[in-house]
């Protein structure tokens, strides 16, 4: 088990080096921001020019689903320990991304991502028993529980052809 200090302070690390399929300043409000490069005080190196355009790319997207982000933001919360603080929407962000999460958040391995869900999310991993990846599980468990209109993308996963590639066998 990782603090969730640790692990925010990892993902800055990534984030700062180029890694992952982050917006800028993580996705996260000026001030959000501001308090987490106070609290870890991390170097700053001077990112890559392609890494800065990719952010910049992902920030302009993200502007386009400000209202998907912040549901799924706060679905998120509410299944975050009390400490884990702004990582619901560091997740969040990163979610509206392309590939799978643990590469878009800049991580070895999916194992990982589920080290970081377990100590930050672990209603969420408990709730993910079948090891459904990621982004799937987000946006079908917000599909399922909505009680409003949710554009849902996840397939149905029963009848899915890809339905291996969804989950882990183990």
């Amino acid at each position: 088990m990782m603090p969730v200090d640790d692990w925010l302070r990892r993902l800055l690390w990534l984030y700062l080096h180029g890694e992952g399929c982050y917006p800028e300043r993580m996705g996260l409000s000026v001030s959000d921001w501001e308090n987490l490069q106070a609290r870890f005080a991390p170097p700053a190196p001077e990112m890559p020019a392609d890494c800065r355009l990719r952010q910049k790319l992902m920030s302009e997207l993200n502007a386009t689903r400000t209202a998907e982000h912040a549901e799924l933001a706060q679905w998120l919360a509410c299944h975050m320990s009390a400490d884990a603080a702004p990582m619901q929407h560091i997740i969040a962000s990163v979610s509206l991304a392309f590939n799978h999460l643990w590469q878009d958040l800049g991580l070895s391995s999916r194992a990982e991502l589920r080290e970081l869900m377990s100590d930050c999310f672990a209603p969420l991993v408990e709730m993910n028993s079948n090891n459904m990846r990621w982004k799937k599980f987000f946006y079908r468990q917000r599909c399922l529980h909505s009680e409003g209109e949710v554009v849902c993308r996840s397939p149905s996963c029963d009848a899915c052809c890809e339905r291996p590639l969804c989950f882990d066998p183990s």
